[in-house]
């Protein structure tokens, strides 16, 4: 696949790309099928975000900028790309007409309302910034991420994806048609009242599998419950469930009940041979969400046609939970990988750099002068210094400290050069 410049200048997750996603809308980077928003469909949104991957904490393509060739982009980006562009398909969907990008941003941050899952950092310039883009930037960048330790358990990675990403659909989509309330109280109910659901599906045959166990961990730990509660679900996964009590504490919404249902389905066709036996206790758990039978038999064809189609060892769920040493490969690869999408910037410096360039095409014809090799190692080592992790990154074993000294110095990320500059000019993006 051809890779244009334009790429090059998209970095979602780095400063400035929601406003740049929206510039790229104004010069036809990205498509809006309009006839496929304007769809009655009521149940369209669950369907775009089953083909996408949402549902399921991965994304494996994305609704508008489907050119995008999102090998360039680490998970982090991805996430965020298509967590944004799904609450903007929902919302475009609600409005059924072009609208203001700020309009849509100003909705977007006041629906997660009392939202407070920052780090220190980003909690401060939340607060400080005046500008909506930014602020929906540090927003959905703490969304994506879980919180899980590594070398110990002071020593914390935000390298899990959220499992419950979707949540965050199905509550705007209520907010959108006039319900009002607290964020994260109300994530928090949802998120409860499928925990029950897989806690009961985990168990389903009266053992635990070690899978099993990992990715409903896994879920509860993107729930972001309080410790006494994240004690309470631990201690269920050992001990199980009873119906009754999954149905004293359902949430009523048909749409949370069917992604309750799939991902009962998901954790049983991932795992192992699901069993007639097993079927039918699943069909319990769809009878007591009230759902009917083509509705059960919709979602168990959905949720196995994704296993099949991408296998369970790239869906993030799962890869992340049975994956020992995924909290070092993926941080390590997350650096790497913008690194190594920088390296045609830095050629490009080079080439723009006249003097280094006329020195180097003279090295290739004869010998240079102690002064001009001088001048040749200058010129570098200026380049280098916009780039330090590059630099961290060539010192012997540097692939294997990147992770670590990027954590405790993010400074280092690659920002000198520019990504996501939009047109000054342009003061105000409409779709």
């Amino acid at each position: 696949m051809h890779v244009n410049s334009t790429q090059f200048d998209f970095s979602p997750g780095s400063r400035n790309w929601i406003a740049k996603f929206f510039e790229l809308f104004q010069k036809g980077e990205f498509e809006i099928d309009q006839e496929l928003i304007a769809q009655k469909e009521g149940n369209l949104t669950h369907f775009i975000s089953h083909q996408t991957g949402l549902i399921y904490g991965t994304a494996n393509s994305f609704i508008f900028s489907k050119n995008y060739n999102k090998k360039r982009f680490h998970n982090d980006e991805k996430l965020q790309l298509l967590l944004f562009e799904t609450l903007l398909f929902t919302y475009l969907r609600k409005k059924q007409n072009t609208f203001s990008a700020a309009e849509f941003q100003h909705t977007v941050i006041d629906f997660y309302n009392d939202y407070y899952r920052f780090s220190f950092k980003s909690f401060i310039e939340h607060k400080v910034s005046k500008q909506n883009p930014r602020k929906l930037e540090l927003i959905l960048a703490s969304r994506i991420g879980v919180k899980s330790s590594f070398l110990g358990a002071n020593f914390w990675f935000k390298h899990l994806s959220n499992a419950f990403i979707f949540l965050d659909i199905i509550l705007f989509r209520a907010y959108l048609e006039g319900q009002r309330f607290s964020f994260f109280d109300t994530y928090q109910r949802y998120a409860v009242s499928i925990i029950n659901g897989l806690i009961y599906t985990a168990l389903i045959d009266g053992k635990l599998e070690e899978n099993e166990k990992k990715i409903v961990l896994h879920f509860i730990q993107s729930a972001a419950l309080s410790r006494p509660l994240r004690k309470v679900y631990k201690q269920r996964l050992h001990i199980g469930i009873t119906l009754k009590r999954l149905q004293s504490e359902l949430v009523a919404d048909p749409l949370l009940s069917q992604i309750t249902y799939e991902y009962g389905h998901f954790i049983l066709h991932s795992t192992h041979l699901v069993s007639d036996l097993e079927k039918q206790k699943l069909m319990s758990l769809g009878d007591l969400l009230q759902m009917s039978k083509a509705e059960m038999s919709q979602s168990e064809e959905m949720c196995t046609a994704f296993i099949d189609q991408y296998g369970p060892k790239e869906i993030q769920i799962y890869k992340q939970s049975t994956e020992s040493s995924f909290a070092f490969k993926e941080t390590s690869k997350r650096w790497l990988r913008i690194i190594g999408r920088n390296k045609d910037r830095l050629i490009t410096e080079i080439k723009e750099s006249k003097e280094l360039m006329e020195l180097l095409q003279k090295s290739t014809k004869e010998e240079l002068s102690q002064e001009e090799k001088e001048q040749v190692k200058a010129q570098f080592y200026d380049i280098l210094k916009s780039m330090p992790s590059l630099a961290l990154f060539l010192l012997p074993g540097g692939s294997l400290l990147l992770p670590i000294v990027m954590k405790l110095v993010p400074e280092l990320i690659p920002s000198a050069f520019k990504t996501n500059e939009i047109d000054k000019s342009n003061k105000e993006n409409e779709l």
